[in-house]
């Protein structure tokens, strides 16, 4: 069952908090279905931008990596 957008956002923040991110802002979303994979791209600075990608599965909803 796909999951939904909320949860695998939630499960991407929970993962940026325990990688020692404590600013983080949510920039963008895409769902490869190739992949069956959502790309959650955040920004973690304050100051000037610097975005990271956040992988997670969506048959599980587990963050996969993070670019």
């Amino acid at each position: 069952m796909p999951k939904e957008l909320i949860d695998v956002t939630e499960a991407a923040r929970d993962f940026l908090t325990k990688s020692g991110y404590f600013f983080f802002q949510l920039e963008k979303t895409d769902f490869d279905a190739a992949k069956k994979q959502w790309i959650l791209t955040f920004n973690v600075n304050i100051a000037a931008a610097k975005l990271k990608k956040v992988l997670v599965d969506d048959a599980t909803g587990k963050v996969l990596a993070i670019e």
